[in-house]
């Protein structure tokens, strides 16, 4: 299977330049932001979803890692023109760097010209020291955007550590994206190369996954740079996505009356059984903007009545979050088993709710 290179997209960056970078812009209507990607039918899962669940034990930031890519990926791809399949290309055999294997997230060595992390024995410039050995690229994801069978674009996700070696040394931004763009554009053309279907004129769309390494971190990471490419053209651009884990102190700091109201709604959810129910969550922020928050409310009713009241509560106490920007979804389990799903759209004050019963 072979073919080529190429790109355009998004933006960007100065890099290590210096020259400035322009907002995204988008051709895409708001209504396409709000809609769903369809799968392309009957759904087919690839084997990379070992691999997935292999790198990162955390079920929440794999959704969004992928739910994340797919919200970025309609500035290119509109969901009433493209549906999706995942991974039909790089699959495990692609990426595997176990044991000495060959993939794309191994080292780039004489025995894997293709690998997409840093040679054992060259140091890495992180900004703030060298370090050898470093392991940058630690996963890829992949959707692939067909209309019936014609395949009209690619988005990939790129996760990467933001700490490496020994001593957990923080990469810095400049050095990041400078890598990042080299790597992005080295992946494209290995994709082109390698796929008789991805053509010149295949756009692909890079975007990269920043995991926050700190053991006390409160967020999770985000997406912070991207690349869109096609025909001869490459465009880049910084994002600044960071999930927040709710309640934290680091989203206090950030967003102090949003905190508030959560504590208000956590405080009035304890309160409807007389046994405790907890409530956490997570929160999204592109830039200063809340986008979207996710609760979890784990309680223990013994009766119907009692789930009932749960989610009566926790629909009429949504309206203690004022911000309308933000799309809330809350997932409400009682002893294990999920009993009600509800979410608040943006710019909405209705609440949709399903529960199991």
């Amino acid at each position: 299977m072979h073919k080529r290179n190429i790109l355009v997209g998004i933006l960007c960056a100065s890099l290590l330049s210096g020259s400035g970078c322009s907002s995204i812009t988008s051709s895409k209507s708001s209504s396409d932001q709000q809609e769903e990607y369809s799968a392309i039918l009957p759904y087919e899962s690839s084997d990379t979803r070992v691999k997935h669940v292999g790198i990162i034990a955390s079920e929440d930031v794999r959704i969004q890692i992928e739910d994340g890519l797919m919200d970025l990926s309609k500035h290119y791809f509109s969901p009433s023109e493209v549906g999706y399949k995942t991974h039909a290309f790089l699959d495990y055999d692609e990426l595997d760097a176990t044991d000495g294997s060959r993939g794309l997230l191994g080292t780039l060595r004489d025995d894997n010209p293709n690998g997409l992390n840093p040679s054992t024995n060259d140091e890495f410039d992180t900004g703030n020291g060298k370090v050898k050995g470093a392991t940058i690229l630690v996963d890829i994801y992949e959707l692939d955007w067909y209309k019936k069978n014609d395949l009209k674009g690619i988005s990939l996700g790129l996760v990467v550590n933001d700490r490496v070696g020994d001593n957990n040394t923080k990469i810095t931004k400049a050095k990041m994206r400078q890598y990042l763009k080299v790597t992005s554009t080295k992946l494209v053309n290995y994709m082109r190369s390698r796929f008789n279907e991805i053509n010149d004129n295949i756009p692909i769309y890079v975007a990269t996954y920043e995991l926050n390494g700190s053991e006390t971190a409160d967020d999770t990471g985000g997406y912070m740079y991207s690349g869109y490419f096609e025909g001869n053209k490459q465009e880049y651009a910084v994002l600044d996505e960071k999930w927040y884990r709710v309640p934290s102190t680091s989203l206090t700091s950030k967003d102090s009356t949003t905190a508030d109201q959560f504590t208000s709604f956590q405080e009035a959810m304890q309160k409807v059984l007389p046994d405790n129910s907890y409530v956490i969550g997570s929160a999204k922020y592109e830039g200063d903007t809340l986008t979207r928050m996710t609760i979890d409310i784990t309680a223990h009713g013994k009766t119907a009545g009692e789930m009932l009241a749960v989610s009566q509560s926790a629909e009429k106490n949504l309206s203690k979050f004022k911000k309308r920007t933000c799309e809330y979804t809350v997932r409400i389990t009682n002893n294990d088993k999920v009993y009600c799903m509800m979410k608040r759209a943006a710019n909405s004050t209705e609440v949709v709710s399903v529960t199991s019963m």
